[in-house]
């Protein structure tokens, strides 16, 4: 007896809107059918069929629709584009002509020629205006699977875009063994001349609500997953006979590995410069892991290059530290949903990672971050379940860490002076270390150095302060090993809300916000998922302000707010002519239990509440008038 398909109902049911009448007058663009067709075959060839049938009412809509791409991997795949036609109001009906279809190579391919059979075939649409509905059908087929006799595939129905009706189609052949993930709807099943056929119908007739409770993230799922492969372990054993022959030490290897760790004893040192070598010099190619091709590039092209995706850099460093006698395995990954474990497939990973097992533990490396300290993973791949494929051991699903190896931090310091016209001087310093860290590293990294003084402007206008700055130093970005830190000078006229027709005035010490502020009158949704915190650490802002001789003074009042996940302190004091803030925030859980989300928007309110406590100053009255504190 053939094995019918197995199908896994939802393990969690998304959040659905209500259904609202919608004016669709309004609209660039009204999907008014969309069909897709997914066929598989017993040896892992297929093909991937859409028609769609679009009005377009708007401008908007005729530029979006002017020109139709369509991507596919020449090595593997076929992209037929069966026709494109406009249907104008009176039935007059003008097809795009064969002439106006290109194949061309994607943009990629261009700066990265190692990837040159990623292709894409763009269709100018002949004769498209306002008022005109727009059909076209295009077929990708599968001439040569990734895996001979498997196969997998997802799809998910429209949620942001309107779409009156959508219909999907999987046809597979009854005798496979398959797994159907359907997380929304159950379809309508039938068998015929030895296929089984799962059939959906849905539509989106509204735009998501920004009042309705916002979607699981964390548990999102496609609409529909199907996979062949039987269990994780054979995944992992596939994409391990891809990689096998790529990390291969040549001579030219070898001897590059040799000069990198010359005169270190230890593994960990020998890690950490090669890390640094394939993060910082192999250029990363931004392509989803499964885009083009699953095979990595040999280790050699990889370096010869000087570029690779995910999954070469991961070859790269592999057969780096394969040189020197150290295990690394790759891991297969995604950076934007949680891993659903009921679904054996390729497709649930989009990015590649390493593992390292060093003295019974494991160390893991992220090259394409480029200026992550090693062991340092960006927070997208943190906390999730990822495929670790060991060299000669068995394929197993493991977790990565939380945090980071070591507690982020933002430290930040200003001196300042202000004198009796209300001008500002005084001197700033950042230190990062952690997830903001790296988004400086890069931003720096991925800017000219003539131009660096204009960015770090910029970043401080960001922080909202609205002077000018002199005399910039920045760390170098390539030195992973310290705290990032930037430093200026700083001065602004008028400071704050100064006003010379006003005999006080308004001011702090300088301190930019702390970041999660929540001002008055701003609406909250309660999520479906814990607020996300990001990792532990602890910001410390402390500045000083020193007024005029013989000014007046009345402090804002010290804060303390202190929830298990997290705490806020401010402290303000005033002497020796000076204002003091020392304002601290201390981030002591990753997240937030949605049973305290009131907590959680009140913390908020009160840290906007506490930014926007200013100190007033004024001149004396006379020359015998105190200081008030």
């Amino acid at each position: 007896m053939p094995t019918p398909p197995k199908v896994v109902p939802a393990m969690q049911q998304q959040v659905s809107y209500p259904q609202v009448p919608s004016d669709y007058s309004k609209e660039a663009e009204v999907g008014e059918e969309r069909s897709t067709r997914i066929r598989f075959e017993s040896d892992g060839t297929g093909l991937y069929e859409v028609v769609s049938r679009i009005r377009v009412q708007a401008e908007a809509g005729v530029k979006d629709l002017a020109i139709l791409t369509f991507d596919y991997t020449a090595s593997n795949e076929q992209m037929d584009i069966d026709y494109v036609r406009v249907v104008k109001p009176d039935g007059t009906v003008i097809k795009t002509p064969d002439y106006n279809i290109q194949d061309l190579p994607a943009d990629v391919t261009r700066s990265a020629p190692m990837y040159s059979d990623l292709h894409q075939k763009h269709v100018a649409v002949k004769g498209l205006g306002v008022g005109d509905v727009l059909e076209f059908k295009a077929t990708r087929k599968t001439i040569k699977p990734e895996v001979p006799g498997q196969f997998w595939a997802e799809y998910t129905f429209e949620q942001n875009a309107i779409l009156l009706k959508e219909q999907l189609e999987l046809d597979l052949p009854a005798d496979k063994d398959v797994t159907v993930n359907s997380s929304e709807a159950q379809p309508i099943l039938s068998s015929s001349n030895g296929r089984k056929i799962y059939r959906w119908s849905s539509s989106n007739l509204h735009r998501p609500d920004p009042e309705a409770p916002t979607r699981s993230t964390r548990h999102w799922k496609p609409s529909v997953q199907v996979t062949s492969f039987h269990s994780w372990e054979e995944v992992g054993k596939w994409f391990q006979s891809l990689a096998q022959n790529s990390t291969t030490v040549t001579p030219a290897l070898q001897a590059k590995a040799d000069a990198l760790t010359k005169g270190m004893t230890t593994d960990e040192e020998k890690v950490h410069a090669l890390y640094n070598e394939v993060a910082q010099h192999i250029h990363y190619v931004g392509l989803e892991f499964g885009i083009g091709r699953y095979q990595p590039h040999a280790a050699e092209d990889v370096f010869s290059n000087e570029y690779g995706d995910c999954k070469d850099k991961h070859t790269l460093l592999a057969a780096l530290l394969k040189a020197e006698g150290i295990e690394a395995w790759p891991v297969l990954i995604s950076n934007g949903r949680e891993l659903d474990e009921h679904t054996p497939s390729p497709a649930q990973f989009n990015h590649v990672i390493t593992a390292v097992p060093l003295k019974g533990k494991t160390l893991w490396l992220d090259t394409t971050s480029e200026v992550a300290p090693m062991g340092m993973l960006i927070a997208q791949v943190r906390d999730k379940q990822g495929l670790v494929i060991p060299s000669t051991q068995t394929p197993h699903l493991d977790r990565t860490p939380i945090n980071p190896p070591t507690p982020g931090f933002f430290e930040y310091s200003c001196t300042g002076q202000l004198d009796e016209q209300g001008h500002f001087t005084g001197h700033i310093k950042e230190v990062l270390h952690g997830d903001g860290e790296m988004i400086f590293r890069n931003a720096f990294r991925n800017t000219t150095e003539t131009q660096w003084k204009e960015l770090l402007q910029r970043i401080l206008h960001g922080q909202g302060f609205g002077g000018e700055i002199t005399a910039p130093k920045i760390s170098p970005p390539e030195e992973l090993d310290t705290a990032f830190s930037v430093e200026m000078d700083y001065s602004r006229d008028k400071y704050y809300q100064w006003k010379e027709s006003e005999n006080s005035h308004w001011v702090d010490a300088a301190t930019p916000p702390m970041g999660g502020e929540l001002a008055p009158g701003i609406k909250q949704i309660k999520p479906v998922d814990e607020v996300d915190l990001g990792a532990l650490g602890r910001n410390v802002f402390n500045s000083s302000l020193t007024i005029p001789k013989d000014w007046t003074i009345t402090l804002p009042p010290n804060v303390d707010i202190v929830e298990d996940w997290a705490e806020y302190h401010a402290q303000y004091s005033f002497r020796d002519g000076a204002l003091y803030e020392l304002r601290t925030m201390v981030i002591k859980k990753n997240r937030v239990p949605q049973v305290d989300w009131e907590k959680y928007l009140s913390f908020r309110r009160r840290l906007f509440a506490d930014e926007n406590a200013l100190a007033l100053i004024a001149p004396p009255v006379n020359k015998k008038q105190k200081h008030r504190w």
